[in-house]
């Protein structure tokens, strides 16, 4: 969208100006000063208005500059380009003067953090075994043993070659008296 001209905010005053002349036409000079531009804007601003030339001069009738600084003054005009930029103002006032968003502290880093998931076990470098209960446990302990691995692969990596884990594993210990739970043994030679 182009530029406003720098008079489009003074329509208005514009306006008035015109309206206490008694003079039935304006000339180039006259639209000059009241608009604030140089000849050559004049001219093509008094086109625009319906100007028109009388020999070497450029002329317009004051009653239809005056109904065109009404058009321009209208609903789609002016008065709608200052009421949208007082809103704006206010907007703004409003964001710079009301409550200022609270700082939230980051959460406190894990300083240590499980190598494996509960229920996955190393039993010896290269065995590993899962305890499970459904296939969605299954598959829930194989995501947590992916996610342990993509979180602290060095930790990981560790665990897998020492055979143990950092810390041991959470699954409740089985009592001779207890059912056992399905019981899969995984066993990979790394």
């Amino acid at each position: 969208m182009p530029a406003k001209p720098r008079w489009h905010a003074n329509v208005a005053r514009i306006r008035q100006t015109v309206s206490r002349l008694s003079t039935p036409f304006l000339d180039r000079p006259t639209i000059e000063r009241l608009f604030g531009v140089k000849a050559r804007q004049a001219n093509n601003l008094m086109r625009s208005l319906g100007g028109y030339r009388v020999g070497p001069a450029a002329l317009i009738s004051r009653e239809d500059l005056l109904l065109q600084l009404d058009n321009l003054a209208g609903p789609r005009g002016y008065a709608a380009e200052a009421t949208r930029k007082s809103r704006v103002v206010e907007e703004l006032e409003a964001l710079r003067t009301g409550p200022r968003p609270r700082r939230v502290a980051p959460l406190p880093r894990p300083t240590h953090r499980r190598s494996l998931p509960s229920g996955v076990s190393l039993l010896a470098p290269g065995q590993m075994t899962i305890l499970f209960s459904s296939p969605e446990d299954l598959l829930s302990r194989i995501l947590g043993l992916a996610q342990a691995a993509s979180a602290n692969f060095a930790a990981f990596a560790a665990a897998l070659d020492s055979g143990q884990e950092l810390d041991p594993p959470s699954a409740p210990v089985q009592r001779a008296t207890e059912a056992p739970e399905n019981r899969c043994e995984t066993r990979t030679e790394v």
